[in-house]
């Protein structure tokens, strides 16, 4: 789930991610995120939204693209 904010009022909310998101940009999207501030994460669990972090990078990457993801890369490659 991808977490809005609000630029109005700045509330948080989630949105789902779609079948038809693109991946690399989800994971851009979460590779920035890990830069986030401390004040916005605060804020996040405040209002029951926990953020992921760097230690989830390796199952956000199987989410996004499948256990065998390097493999299927690898077999396009050759």
């Amino acid at each position: 789930m991808l977490i809005h904010e609000c630029t109005e009022c700045g509330s948080l909310s989630i949105n789902r991610i779609a079948a038809d998101d693109d991946a690399e940009s989800i994971l851009d999207v979460f590779k920035a995120s890990l830069q986030n501030s401390y004040q916005l994460r605060a804020r996040s669990e405040a209002n029951g939204i926990a953020m992921l972090n760097a230690e989830d990078s390796e199952m956000v990457r199987i989410q996004l693209f499948g256990q065998n993801a390097e493999m299927h890369v690898l077999a396009w490659s050759e």
